[in-house]
């Protein structure tokens, strides 16, 4: 751009100087000089803003395709998360049925068997009824037998329990013997010693 302007310069001061001898070719030239150094400066003009223009589409167009490529990521991304979630909500399903076709059978099952349990409920109820019966008549005459042998027991314990009075006392009196020898004993000893027995 400068040296244009320069020659432009230099261009004008021709003119100038060759403005005495004037002539209608020569007004003309001049004219038509000055016009193509506006369409030469315009043209250089146009030529950077196209050249700026052209380096700004190119910019954009890389930001575009990024932007591009980022959404196609995020489009990616979004897929392979629903395809998951899909993925997780069908295994979920599954194990759901799975765990209910085992609750529908083992609640078959629990039904059968509290069938089975009431019904062996029902035997063992009558059976404990007979032998229950069995048991109290059984009682009743175990009851019988005791009050014999309450009886007789009584009889004996009464007997026995005088044998063994008599001889606690024979033992009683011995034992009060033997203490009173062994008590003055340890009496003799601390007098012996010098100590007072009441004193301890």
């Amino acid at each position: 751009m400068p040296p244009k302007l320069k020659a432009k310069s230099q261009k004008k001061k021709k003119v100038k100087k060759s403005k005495a001898g004037t002539g209608s070719v020569e007004e003309r030239f001049r004219k038509a000089t000055l016009e193509v150094d506006v369409l030469q400066d315009h043209l250089a003009l146009q030529k950077q803003v196209t050249r700026q223009a052209q380096q700004r589409k190119y910019e954009l167009h890389g930001k575009l395709q990024e932007l591009q490529e980022d959404i196609q990521d995020e489009r990616d991304e979004k897929q392979a998360i629903y395809n998951e979630m899909t993925r997780q909500h069908r295994d979920l399903e599954n194990q759901s049925s799975a765990r209910i076709q085992d609750l529908e059978e083992e609640v078959a099952q629990l039904k059968l068997q509290l069938s089975s349990s009431q019904q062996a409920f029902q035997l063992l109820s009558e059976e404990s009824q007979r032998i229950a019966e069995e048991k109290e008549t059984e009682i009743e005459e175990l009851k019988k037998q005791v009050e014999s042998m309450e009886t007789e027991y009584e009889h004996i314990l009464h007997s026995s329990l005088d044998q063994v009075l008599a001889k606690l006392t024979l033992a009683e009196q011995q034992w009060t013997k033997e203490s009173l020898t062994i008590h003055q004993q340890y009496k003799n000893m601390l007098q012996d010693c010098g100590l007072n027995p009441l004193d301890i």
